[in-house]
Parts: C-alpha cells; sequence; structure tokens
C-alpha cells in the first residue's frame, strides 16, 4: 500500500526533471524551456480554473460582510437612539418639574426651607433621582436649601455653571464634584420675582439614577454604553475607558441632532462605535452617548460560517491543482519523449561545433595577446636605451624636475587623501585638543576653487586667543562641514560667508556662520531642524543635514540657534564648551 501511494506521487513529478541531469536537449527546446511549459499550463489551467471560483468566492463573502456589517450599523444606531431618548425624557422630565415648580410656587414660597423640603420629597416621590434642591439670589447667596448636605451659607456667584443660569432659562451642568465632592449634575431654571430681580431654581441630580438607565441598555458583555461631555470626558463609567473624568481619545464628531455610526479602534480592538448628541427640540444638555460594540464578539458567528466555507474552498483548490498537475506532467512528459532522439542527434552537432569553435578562438586569443606583449618589449629596450646615452643622469636636471613635481603632485595627492579619510571616518568617541582656526581652515580648503570660479568673498574671523578645544573633532568637522556646504548653497554670485570665532568666556566658545544668501522664509525656520524637512526640491536635498548637525552639536554640549532674513541673509550661531569628556560625550 506504501510503495502504491509513493509510485502514485512520484507519477506527478516531470519525467524531464527527474533525468534532468542527462538531458540532451534541441536548440529549441532546454530544460528551463520544459520547466516553463509545465509550470506555465499548470499556472494557466489553474488560472482559467480557480478564479472564478475564487471571484464567486469574494463576492459571496463581500455580499455577507456587507449585509453583516449592515445590521451591525443599523442595530448600534436603533440602540444608541432608543438610550439617547430615555436619557433625553430623564433630563426633560425633571427640568419640566422644576419651570413648573418655579411657575406655580413662586419665590416667596421657594425661599422657605420648610416648603422647599417639602417640594423636594414630593419631587422625589414623582420622579425621583433628584438629591437636592437650591434657590440662589442674583448674587449667588443661597437663601433656601433642601437636601441631606451641609451647603447652608454657600455662595456660588464663582462657579461656571451659576454664571450660565443668569444667562439662559435653564441650565444642564457636566457631571463635577463641586463643593460637596460627590460627581452629580444640576439642572438650574432662571425665574424673576415680583420686584423685578432675577432668582434661580437649582436640584442635583443623582448620578446613580442616570447609570442605572444606561446599564438597562447593555446586551452583553461585548457592549460599553457611556457618557462624555464635548471634549470627550467620561461623565459615567465605562468598560473599557474607566471612571468618570477621565481624558478618553474618542474623535467627537461635529454637532449632528442625528445618531452617527462608524467604525474605530478601542484599546487596539475595533468597534462600531455609535454616538449622539444628547438634545432635543426643547432640550439642550452637554452630554454625548457612545455606544462601543467589539466587532470581533458581534462576528463571531460569521467568522465560524465564514471558516467553514474556507475549509470547503480549500479543498476543493487542493483536488483541482492536483487534477491539473497530474494533466500538466503527463503532456509535458510526452512532449519530452517526443523531442528527445532530435535533442540527441543536435546534441552531437553542437558538440562538433563547439570543438571548432574553441580552435578559432584559441587562435585569436593568441594573436591578440602578442601584440601587448611586443609593445611591453619594444618599450622597455627603449627606456633601457635612454639610460645608456646618457652617462650621468643622476645630475639631469631635467630629470630632476620633472621628479619633484611628481613627488610634489603625489604629496599634495596624499594631503587631499589623508583630509578627505579624516572627514568620512566613522564618529567614534575621541576627546583630543583641536584648533578651531585648523579645523575651519580644513573645511574651507574644499571650497576655495568654487568659491574663486562663483566670486564669493568668504571671510574668517578667528583670534589667536581662542584657546584650543577638548572635544572630538570629528564631529566638530562634521558640523562645520554641514553649515558651509549649505551656506555655499544659498549664496549667489558676488555673495560674502563670514565665519567668526569668539570666547565668551572661560569655558564657552561661540562660532558664527553667516552669509548674504536667500534666506530662510519666516514659516520654515522652526522646521529647519526636524529630519527629511528641505527646501531644496530641485537639488533632491534630503534634508537631514541640519537636523544631524543639530544632534551632534547636541553631544559635545552646545547650542545652536538660526536667524533670518529672507533675501537678506542667515546667520547660524553655536555654542560649544572649551572642555568636554568622553563621559559627557557619551
Amino acid at each position: 500500500m506504501r510503495e502504491k501511494f509513493i509510485s502514485s506521487l512520484k507519477s506527478f513529478w516531470p519525467e524531464f526533471h527527474k533525468r534532468k541531469q542527462n538531458i540532451h536537449l534541441d536548440p529549441f527546446y532546454t530544460f528551463k524551456d520544459y520547466w516553463y511549459l509545465w509550470t506555465m499550463s499548470i499556472f494557466i489551467l489553474a488560472v482559467t480554473a480557480l478564479i472564478p471560483l475564487c471571484i464567486v468566492t469574494l463576492i459571496h463573502y463581500q455580499l455577507i460582510q456587507k449585509s453583516v456589517d449592515s445590521e451591525l450599523n443599523l442595530r448600534t444606531e436603533r440602540l444608541t437612539s432608543n438610550a439617547k431618548r430615555s436619557i433625553a425624557f430623564f433630563m426633560e422630565e425633571r427640568l419640566n418639574a422644576l419651570i413648573f415648580t418655579v411657575d406655580e410656587m413662586g419665590y416667596e414660597q421657594l425661599a422657605d426651607n420648610e416648603k422647599l423640603a417639602e417640594i423636594l420629597k414630593n419631587l422625589k416621590h414623582g420622579f425621583g433621582g433628584l438629591s437636592d434642591l437650591s434657590v440662589f439670589d442674583m448674587d449667588g447667596n443661597q437663601v433656601a436649601y433642601a437636601g441631606p448636605f451641609n451647603l447652608k451659607g454657600k455662595n456660588y456667584k464663582s462657579q461656571p455653571w451659576f454664571a450660565q443660569g443668569l444667562k439662559n432659562k435653564y441650565f444642564i451642568s457636566e457631571v463635577f464634584t463641586g463643593y460637596r465632592e460627590v460627581p452629580h449634575i444640576i439642572i438650574a431654571v432662571r425665574s424673576v420675582k415680583k420686584d423685578g430681580s432675577i432668582f434661580i431654581l437649582r436640584a442635583t441630580l443623582d448620578t446613580e439614577r442616570l447609570m442605572q438607565t444606561l446599564s438597562s441598555y447593555k446586551i452583553g458583555s461585548h457592549v460599553d454604553i457611556f457618557l462624555v461631555n464635548h471634549k470627550g470626558v467620561l461623565q459615567t463609567p465605562s468598560i473599557h475607558y474607566g471612571n468618570i473624568f477621565i481624558q478618553t481619545d474618542l474623535e467627537i464628531l461635529t454637532y449632528s441632532m442625528r445618531t452617527e455610526v462608524n467604525m474605530a479602534t478601542c484599546q487596539g480592538h475595533p468597534v462600531i462605535s455609535g454616538h449622539s448628541f444628547i438634545s432635543t427640540d426643547t432640550l439642550t444638555t452637554p452630554f454625548i452617548i457612545v455606544v462601543n460594540k467589539h466587532k470581533a464578539d458581534l462576528m463571531q458567528g460569521w467568522l465560524e460560517f465564514r471558516q467553514n466555507i474556507n475549509w470547503t474552498v480549500g479543498i476543493s483548490i487542493f483536488i483541482i491543482v492536483i487534477v491539473i498537475t497530474f494533466a500538466s506532467t503527463f503532456m509535458i512528459n510526452k512532449l519530452y519523449h517526443v523531442d528527445k532522439a532530435k535533442a540527441e542527434t543536435m546534441l552531437q552537432m553542437e558538440q562538433n561545433q563547439q570543438l571548432a569553435s574553441i580552435g578559432q578562438l584559441a587562435a585569436g586569443v593568441a594573436h591578440e595577446i602578442n601584440n601587448p606583449l611586443a609593445v611591453i618589449n619594444q618599450t622597455a629596450g627603449y627606456v633601457k636605451d635612454l639610460f645608456s646615452f646618457k652617462e650621468e643622469p643622476r645630475n639631469d636636471a631635467e630629470i630632476v624636475e620633472n621628479i619633484d613635481s611628481i613627488l610634489d603632485a603625489v604629496d599634495r595627492c596624499a594631503t587631499i587623501t589623508k583630509q578627505l579619510l579624516g572627514f568620512v571616518r566613522q564618529f567614534d568617541i575621541k576627546i583630543k585638543k583641536v584648533s578651531l582656526q585648523k579645523i575651519v581652515s580644513e573645511v574651507l580648503s574644499f571650497h576655495k576653487k568654487e568659491a574663486e570660479y562663483r566670486g564669493i568673498n568668504v571671510t574668517v574671523s578667528i583670534p589667536d586667543t581662542i584657546p584650543d578645544m577638548e572635544t572630538d573633532s570629528g564631529k566638530l568637522q562634521q558640523i562645520l562641514v554641514n553649515l558651509i556646504n549649505n551656506a555655499f548653497q544659498a549664496v549667489d554670485e558676488g555673495c560674502c560667508l563670514d565665519i567668526i570665532g569668539s570666547q565668551l568666556d572661560k569655558e564657552t566658545i561661540e562660532i558664527v556662520i553667516q552669509d548674504t544668501g536667500c534666506g530662510i522664509p519666516d514659516e520654515n525656520l522652526a522646521k529647519i531642524h526636524e529630519p527629511f524637512f528641505s527646501t531644496k526640491q530641485e537639488k533632491m536635498g534630503t534634508g537631514l543635514g541640519l537636523s544631524i548637525t543639530y544632534g551632534l552639536v547636541r553631544k559635545l554640549g552646545g547650542n545652536i540657534s538660526v536667524h533670518s532674513t529672507e533675501g537678506i541673509g542667515t546667520s547660524f550661531t553655536i555654542t560649544l564648551p572649551v572642555k568636554i569628556s568622553e563621559r559627557e560625550l557619551a
């Protein structure tokens, strides 16, 4: 049984591939051609058979996904709208009760503590959710209070809600702690005394009743329903964001009376988020109701169904690929056998031709090598004859002069090479004494010809009194290279570049590099040290030069600043310590 299974598997592998070490192929069909034909036949047949299957599967996925998403969004919108109506009714019912109380009772009865306590008792019995009642005059003095807290004699003129209460006919506050240090909501109703002065009736809503109303709409552990204000601060506890007064990362959309549903992320997980402003034609509140449903939990049934579809499609694809592979292998093997005899004959002819070609190539190579050997032989003899004609070539002034010129050129090349190697070396931490004048001179030596050609006036003002610096010379060189290169790119012909060095105190040296170039626009000054920011679009600037320069200056314990006026010029000011230790540099 095992041998039959292995034999059946081997039949799928092309015969020409099994014998590829012994295949003699004709000029028209190589081993790669057979391999290409075999793979392409499998590919074309597979694409022809599998593309319709995959397209139908994808369309099926999309239709079901669209249907599921639409249903989930509709349910979320319905849940959010229902919860919004309940909260709005909760608020509106108690607001209307307060408005009715103010209109019917008047200031004289409401200012009586005993009468106010009786009114509170009736309101609690009729509506519930109220903690206390207070009456305030227009100066913020509490003239009457009924409730469990010790708030008598308090003045609320400085409270934000009181100022809003004086401006509006009614006002509903956000959740806050206030004097009682307990989270609560205030509903304030403004009214007028008989003498024309203003007073305010305030009721406090218990947030527990509000949270109970929200909890009644939770239909599973995957649903998180809570209130936030217009700044995204929690007004009721949330399962995922935490307790009240925590700032969330929710994206608050513009005000709308409609319920909005969109896709969002909560702690890295995709959620279906519905939110609605709790406001009606007769009620305005600072609250937004948010309903978050974890999509993974909602999609569990669909995912299981999709997994079954995937298994079915996967098995079908596997069977189709096996059948196609067998058919392609059979056809290509037949083609291989048909061409094999022809290939062997052609191979013999090819070998003969190769031998002839090798003979022609050998003759040509010998002829080509003979020419340069003859030139080398003649040139060497000529040099030998020159020395034979002169008995004392060592005293020949012309030879000595030319040799000196060669040596001078070699020395010059060595100097330039040494300088270049110094600039391209790695930035290892290496503290040593360096001369600022010498480093500036070395950097400018690379721009000497460019300055002369473009007529750029370069002046260096570094007093001899400036002491040598104990710093990383490589990093200092790189700083000056970057800034001077930028200056040369910014200036036009006939402009000026000034490099000024000075000692601010015993421990600090200042370097100023200023030019009379194009300058930097004000809107770009704050961005020049940002990585990849560049204004050299036509020159393909990377935007890393000044960013690297800023980092190097900071590593050397210094600071860099820039002042620029567009059309006048730019000035970079660097302050560096005279001495820095390797520990500080690290």
